[in-house]
């Protein structure tokens, strides 16, 4: 296959991959080599040259495809909050909210309507981190929302691609090495690592025969 395609800028298809693909990226675990560049990027060495992933578009890869699972075999997986989260809300997030509820469910969250404004967050998705649970849902709305109103998406692909995009780990925030050997052990898996949801370029391999070429060595 051609890779150059998968980075065109306004190229918004996936690109899905088989077995070839699979054999072309050697396992990280055999890698003596895999930092964090500027807790942004994650570099690896394999047998080709360098890999470079972008971390947030990885695991918003990731957890997309977690979530469209979710939304589509309805098995729910929730973790109860020790300490549940009473918010005070506006009627127009609140009535979304209610609209979107049966599939909230699947993907994790339980909800209480307690009044027309507030709310109880009972337990949330095993993806939301601990202190996150109530910017992580009105993030998810915000997004559902913007992207209701700017693009024409199933709705259960608008929610899993907001959960995603709201859930990933960010830029910025630090792995260790194990965190990054799991983060792209989970990207092989799924079934179009190379690109994220919205089209954004996930992975860029840079061959010897480039590094020697630009020190001169060819």
């Amino acid at each position: 296959k051609d890779e150059s395609k998968l980075f065109s800028g306004n190229d918004q298809k996936e690109i899905s991959h088989d077995k070839a693909d699979q054999s072309t990226l050697e396992k990280t675990e055999e890698s003596p080599f895999i930092i964090q560049l500027h807790n942004k990027y994650i570099l690896s060495q394999i047998k080709s040259g360098l890999m470079i992933i972008d971390q947030h578009v990885a695991h918003e890869r990731i957890l997309y495809e977690k979530a469209l699972n979710r939304l589509e075999t309805d098995i729910p997986f929730s973790q109860q909050l020790l300490f549940p989260k009473k918010v005070q809300t506006d009627p127009a997030r609140a009535a979304l909210l209610k609209h979107l509820e049966p599939y909230l469910i699947r993907l994790g969250f339980q909800i209480k309507f307690l009044a027309k404004d507030i709310i109880k967050i009972e337990g949330v998705p095993d993806d939301v981190r601990k202190g996150t649970e109530e910017q992580v849902l009105f993030e998810l709305l915000e997004e559902y929302s913007n992207n209701e109103r700017e693009k024409q998406l199933k709705q259960t692909d608008n929610l899993a691609k907001s959960y995603s995009c709201k859930t990933a780990i960010k830029a910025g925030d630090r792995l260790d090495e194990r965190a990054m050997r799991l983060l792209i052990d989970q990207l092989f898996a799924t079934s179009m690592p190379y690109v994220c949801p919205h089209g954004r370029p996930i992975v860029l391999k840079i061959s010897l025969n480039e590094f020697d070429r630009r020190f001169g060595r060819t």
